[in-house]
């Protein structure tokens, strides 16, 4: 049994670092195809034909302060989101500079905290106070 999960993490492994290889030679001949001019050409022009062909309509009637909603509905919890993450970043960084005994990562990190906390009031707040008066 011991043999058959040994054999089973090699083949694992194994196929771990075939993926990883492919992942790497497709990442490396994408570079190498943006440094020429034919390979800018070759990888932008589909992303911008398939980015044109995209059809959008609005089913029925819609009145601008249910288009502000949708859209406050959508961006709202991402910019929230956005906030927090910026607010753990600098969370992080206050510790280090903490642990560190660097006043000025202490600073940075306070200020990054800080402002990851307003971004996301921010997002909280804005898509609930946004109206068109009607």
């Amino acid at each position: 049994m011991n043999s058959f999960k040994t054999a089973l993490a090699r083949a694992n492994d194994k196929a771990m670092n075939a993926a990883a290889s492919a992942i790497v030679a497709a990442s490396n001949a994408t570079g190498r195809a943006m440094n020429t001019k034919w390979g800018k050409a070759a990888l932008i022009v589909p992303a911008g034909i398939s980015m044109m062909s995209v059809r959008v309509s609005a089913a029925g009637e819609v009145d601008a302060q249910g288009m502000i909603d949708g859209i406050m509905g959508v961006l709202g919890p991402g910019v929230i989101a956005l906030g927090s993450l910026v607010a753990v970043v600098g969370g992080i960084q206050t510790g280090v500079a903490f642990k560190d005994d660097n006043p000025d990562g202490k600073t940075r990190g306070f200020m990054t905290l800080i402002g990851g906390a307003i971004i996301a009031a921010v997002g909280a707040l804005v898509p609930a106070s946004i109206s068109l008066g009607g």
